[in-house]
């Protein structure tokens, strides 16, 4: 089993803002963010069958679904790691006069797949299609030190802010005097998690992923064609200072 090589970029977006809050105060804003190679990865698949009768498009789903599963515990996902998000059961009429014929049932389960060893993302997609898993939904990269990585970026968001704030005291002839008198901060990012199935969507946190397609990222191999790229973890700081 190769090693998954993390690699950390740090890109501080300075983007600073300020405005008078009160007569020699002043109120700025920092930003920045962090860019992380992603160690694990969340599949959302689904198996749909059809059939005339709802039974038998039932049964023929569950032993797909129960091949699928198979598929991913056989790649050492951990059965915590597998779970059904989504079961939904539908019917198609005939196209005809008679709207109360049935013309066949449909029958959708999805299920979710985290994988934490991103190295086996292609072995895993392949053997839940090849098993019978017939839609994939959303995959989504992320990063199990999403915790770290926020507070990265509020502390480079803060030294962006406090920079900030001591350029415009000296371009104004004046200093920041004390400590700041009010802090206010914000983080988001590291892994999106909008999911679609069956026609609906759900969970819709559209956390932007920053997908860059760099040789040996992530170590994915010279065989691969998964680049892993980078995801983005921002903060945002406001901060009040007084100034003299």
């Amino acid at each position: 089993m190769r090693a998954i090589l993390v690699v950390l970029l740090l890109v501080p977006t300075f983007l600073c803002h300020a405005q008078l809050s009160s007569p020699n105060g002043v109120s700025v804003g920092g930003d920045a963010q962090v860019n992380v190679v992603p160690d694990r990865v969340t599949i959302l698949l689904g198996v749909e069958t059809r059939s005339k009768n709802l039974d038998e498009a039932s049964s023929q789903n569950d032993s797909l679904i129960r091949q699928v599963l198979a598929a991913a515990r056989k790649l050492e996902v951990s059965a915590s790691d597998i779970q059904t998000d989504f079961i939904h059961v539908d019917l198609a009429y005939k196209n005809n006069d008679d709207s109360t014929l049935v013309d066949y049932y449909k029958v959708t389960k999805e299920v979710q797949v985290v994988m934490k060893d991103v190295s086996k993302f292609e072995n895993l997609v392949s053997a839940l299609l090849h098993a019978g898993a017939n839609h994939i939904y959303g995959i989504d990269f992320s990063t199990s030190e999403l915790r770290k990585y926020r507070d990265q970026a509020r502390a480079l968001a803060t030294k962006a802010a406090i920079e900030k704030a001591n350029d415009l005291a000296a371009a104004a002839g004046m200093k920041v005097v004390g400590k700041p008198n009010s802090l206010t901060t914000y983080s988001y990012g590291g892994g999106s998690s909008y999911r679609y199935c069956c026609g609906y969507s759900y969970g819709g946190n559209m956390a932007q992923n920053v997908v860059q397609n760099q040789a040996g990222a992530g170590d994915s191999g010279a065989e691969s064609t998964v680049a892993l790229g980078k995801i983005a973890v921002y903060a945002s700081v406001t901060m009040t200072f007084q100034m003299q």
